[in-house]
């Protein structure tokens, strides 16, 4: 689901090279326009999809443990022959 989300984010964001130098340019100057806050809203969120699916890949998949092997039976068999001799 979150790399759907991710190529989702990513699709919606078309960004040439010049176009997102420009962008950073008037970010750091403070001319941003409408248009312009809305594809940094996009640019953020295809970022932070991407931050997410990094986290999933790394975190450990969730495994239930293994069960532990019941032993009483083999004690007790192991005894009765020790007590048959």
């Amino acid at each position: 689901m979150i790399r759907r989300l991710l190529l989702k984010r990513l699709q919606a964001v078309n960004l040439r090279p010049e176009d997102g130098q420009g962008l950073q340019e008037r970010l750091e100057r403070g001319d941003l326009s409408a248009a312009d806050r809305q594809l940094l809203a996009k640019v953020v969120r295809a970022t932070q999809a991407s931050q997410q699916l990094l986290e999933d890949a790394i975190r450990p998949a969730h495994t239930t443990p293994q069960r532990k092997t019941k032993r009483k039976r083999q004690f007790a068999k192991a005894s009765r022959r020790r007590n048959r001799r």
